[in-house]
């Protein structure tokens, strides 16, 4: 006895209504995905294991000239100079008596800003991996904020849904859906089998 698979065609119209739109929602998110996902298997490719490097030395401002390194009040004003001029948070910075840190991460790049209480002077140094390293990062959600990791999430449930749609729009059509059973079946056993003969354990 046959078991009909065939839903009704108020849902396969939602169904067909959401994979349309979702999919063309998603275009330009599935491309920078799919892109890379190649960049980040290969980043030598595209020089993103390479960065540019800049320093540059900076005088420190009157008001927190002569330096008092052992007063905290001293230390509270040059974090909170360092925040202001950085764009950074002063719960960030790390205070000592012989130094101030700064290290700011964002998507390819990596400062790091150390004032210097014996040399009186600021030390910045700044690294770029360009702009697939930039890519590289916004996929792995690295560096990214809290913004940009809910728009993977966001990117990720309509990826679902739209994967779902397209195979709930196949239930009514017997021999594709039969045929495409056989293919996710033959692309996951080639994955499972390439995972257990060449993956390392």
């Amino acid at each position: 006895m046959s078991v009909s698979l065939r839903p009704s065609k108020k849902a396969l119209s939602i169904a067909r209504t959401l994979h349309v739109y979702v999919s063309m929602a998603l275009l330009l998110l599935m491309l920078f995905f799919a892109f890379t996902g190649i960049t980040l298997n290969h980043p030598d490719w595209f020089g993103a294991s390479n960065a540019s490097s800049h320093t540059e030395s900076l005088a420190l401002p009157d008001f927190l000239l002569p330096i008092a390194a052992d007063d905290q009040d001293w230390q509270e004003a040059a974090a909170h100079w360092m925040a202001s001029q950085w764009q950074g948070q002063r719960q960030q910075i790390e205070v000592s008596v012989d130094e101030l840190v700064l290290v700011q991460k964002g998507p390819g790049r990596y400062r790091t800003i150390l004032l210097d209480t014996e040399m009186a002077e600021v030390q910045v140094e700044s690294l770029d991996y360009g702009l697939v390293a930039v890519l590289n990062d916004l996929h792995k959600g690295r560096n990214s904020g809290g913004i940009w990791s809910l728009v993977i999430d966001a990117s990720a449930i309509l990826m679902l849904l739209f994967s779902l749609t397209g195979a709930f729009l196949l239930l009514p059509q017997s021999r594709r859906l039969k045929r495409s059973l056989g293919y996710m079946g033959g692309v996951t056993a080639a994955c499972v089998a390439i995972y257990w003969l060449s993956i390392p354990g």
